[in-house]
């Protein structure tokens, strides 16, 4: 039975043949292992269906799934082997979905490429959002994929999140498959409507496919237009995988480039680091610079403040005996005047290194008597807290 396009604008019974009844036997299994139903999609088809997700600036985009039913022992499978591009797709309710043109799109290239092959699902790519189902995509499945075994397959081609969606036991509503198959053939057909329908063929890549001289074999000018002979289904084969080898490729030197950023990023936090650490060394050294000034400048004031009262002794030492009229000896006189002017001939000593409060002792009084009196005058507690560079009044 043959039905292109009935008034449903469904293709459900496009010639299936009989002998292709075997499943594939190179399969890698992606998720879990599904119970009620087995999906297998070609390696080409899975890769070409990204590829198109990526075109055109990434939009939303349909696509029809082809391939064969097959239904062993009464467990259902079904095996994808073309992707078939959603060209004339219109909105409708919110969503992408099939128009009259499309379907009427999907029906030619099924007959030119997929010959005895039939409609098992349709695909919905949706870069940036996701593999999630949406009860809009719920709808459009129910109303034109009525078949039990026809699946959903929703693709976000950005973050590479893909999942495949079944009808449930009751066939009243979809839910998620637990996984599925990536199977390896020698699928020509698919490999033909790849190269009529490829999204990346840029023109610096020729010479490394080493396409032009395969495809344009034969070819004749005619009022400066070529026309190019229809390569055949080898060269075509070989085509394809000369294509994929170039896109992967290209997905390794970005990578490499992103390594290469991740280096220069590691780098320059290092330099900084070693920056960070030698700020710190430098403000340490600082800080005990600013300790040793700050001690200096107490030893002053503290010296400072003696003299002061001791000023200020003698000036009332002076009013006292005015106020009694008390005469004053001559030799008072001159002991007061001493002992006016003795802070002016005070004897500072600058600590240097190895020096003691013996040593210091025994230069100013000959002897280590003076030891008590040094300490005393500097408020010392101990008398080997001292260091190079302290300034010690000399009484």
């Amino acid at each position: 039975m043959r039905q292109y396009y009935n008034g449903d604008m469904n293709l459900y019974g496009y010639g299936i043949d009989e002998e292709s009844s075997t499943l594939p036997e190179k399969t890698k299994q992606m998720g879990a292992l599904e119970s009620q139903m087995r999906i297998y999609i070609e390696d080409y088809v899975y890769t070409y269906l990204y590829q198109y997700g990526k075109s055109n600036g990434g939009k939303e985009k349909v696509a029809a799934l082809v391939g064969r039913h097959i239904e062993i022992n009464g467990e259902d499978s079904v095996v994808i082997c073309g992707a078939i591009q959603g060209k004339g797709a219109a909105q409708k309710n919110g969503i992408e979905s099939f128009s009259e043109e499309t379907w009427e799109y999907i029906g030619s290239q099924m007959e030119t490429y997929f010959k005895g092959m039939t409609l098992v699902g349709w695909a919905h790519i949706q870069p940036g959002f996701g593999s999630f189902l949406m009860a809009k995509d719920e709808l459009f499945h129910e109303e034109y994929f009525k078949e039990k075994w026809q699946v959903l397959f929703v693709i976000d081609s950005l973050d590479k999140m893909d999942t495949f969606y079944i009808y449930n036991n009751e066939n009243k509503g979809l839910r998620q498959a637990r996984g599925y198959f990536v199977y390896y053939d020698k699928n020509r057909e698919m490999q033909e409507y790849m190269l009529e329908n490829s999204m990346v063929r840029p023109k610096e890549d020729i010479k490394d496919l080493n396409i032009e001289e395969t495809i344009q074999e034969g070819q004749k000018v005619a009022e400066g237009e070529r026309k190019r002979r229809r390569p055949r289904p080898e060269e075509r084969m070989d085509a394809a995988k000369e294509i994929r080898r170039v896109l992967q490729r290209r997905a390794e030197e970005a990578e490499e480039a992103q390594k290469g950023r991740y280096t220069m990023l590691a780098g320059v936090s290092c330099v900084l680091c070693v920056v960070c650490i030698c700020m710190g060394f430098a403000l340490m050294s600082n800080m005990t610079r600013l300790r040793s000034l700050e001690g200096e400048i107490l030893m002053v004031q503290s010296s400072y403040q003696k003299l002061e009262e001791s000023i200020e002794g003698v000036k009332v030492q002076a009013a006292f005996a005015a106020e009694t009229k008390t005469p004053t000896p001559v030799k008072s006189q001159k002991e007061d005047t001493q002992k006016v002017e003795e802070p002016a001939v005070e004897t500072w000593h600058t600590v240097e290194a190895g020096d003691s409060l013996g040593f210091i002792s025994t230069k100013y009084y000959g002897d280590n008597s003076g030891i008590t009196k040094i300490m005393r005058a500097n408020n010392l507690e101990n008398a080997d807290m001292i260091y190079a560079g302290q300034a010690l009044l000399i009484p």
